[in-house]
């Protein structure tokens, strides 16, 4: 059974996993910018009409190169400048990255996108609906050659929605004063790990929690995300006083 999730092994051993976007999530981002790119033509071709008025042949021309450029160029001009984004894949959180979790490059848009013409083919992005079923990471032709995929974001809430805590594990006598990114990770952690499977879980907050045990004292016999959730709780409470 093929899976929907990319791990990524960061170079300083934290474990990451990417939901990869199924073919539906992309076909309907792939309509929105569909539409956006029909009007932009559409739009472009009305007002070259009535300007060049007699000069039809001339704005036809120069319509063909508009479209062209826009068919081409929308994707690798999005991704470059929206992180791996375009208007549709924004709309309904998706994102290109590598294969490594990195975003992408300008070139590795440029690739993924050069291939989208094999993708069509031989209509209605046949071959490359049939690459995104029978990939492993549900990769079309593009990405493949660019070493690329499509994730759907994970967002984490920080600041006034705070995820549920048991109150059993605040502890009066432990001050917790964490760094922006230390506060963080620790939130996402807490947001996540009742989505995760239990092995995973601890897992990941065994590479995350070995320090804070020793740095604030928590008690040794906690398992790994107690001390995390316990670390995190206490943040929040002093945050808060």
């Amino acid at each position: 059974m093929i899976s929907t999730n990319l791990q990524v092994d960061s170079p300083e051993g934290i474990s990451l996993d990417y939901e990869l976007a199924s073919l539906l999530d992309r076909g309907k981002a792939y309509a929105i910018d569909l539409l956006i790119r029909v009007a932009a033509v559409v739009i472009i071709g009305v007002v070259l009409f009535f300007v060049a008025g007699v000069a039809g042949l001339a704005s036809l021309g120069l319509w063909l190169v508009i479209y062209f450029a826009v068919e081409w160029g929308y994707y690798v001009f999005c991704e470059s400048m929206m992180s791996g984004q375009s208007p549709g894949k924004r709309l309904f959180e998706l994102r290109v990255v590598r294969v490594e979790g990195h975003p992408i490059g300008f070139f590795d848009s440029a690739i993924r996108n050069l291939l989208r013409a094999a993708d069509q083919l031989p209509f209605s992005y046949a071959i490359g609906a049939i690459s995104v079923m029978a990939s492993g990471r549900f990769q079309r032709l593009g990405d493949l050659a660019a070493g690329t995929v499509v994730v759907r974001e994970q967002r984490a809430y920080y600041g006034a929605q705070l995820p549920k805590i048991d109150p059993s594990l605040f502890r009066s006598d432990s001050r917790v004063v964490l760094s922006n990114r230390e506060r963080r990770l620790l939130q996402e952690f807490v947001v996540r790990k009742d989505r995760l499977h239990p092995e995973r879980r601890e897992q990941l907050a065994e590479i995350l929690a070995g320090h804070y045990r020793q740095r604030f004292g928590f008690d040794a016999g906690d398992t790994a995300s107690e001390t995390l959730v316990r670390l995190f709780a206490s943040a929040a409470r002093e945050s808060q006083a």
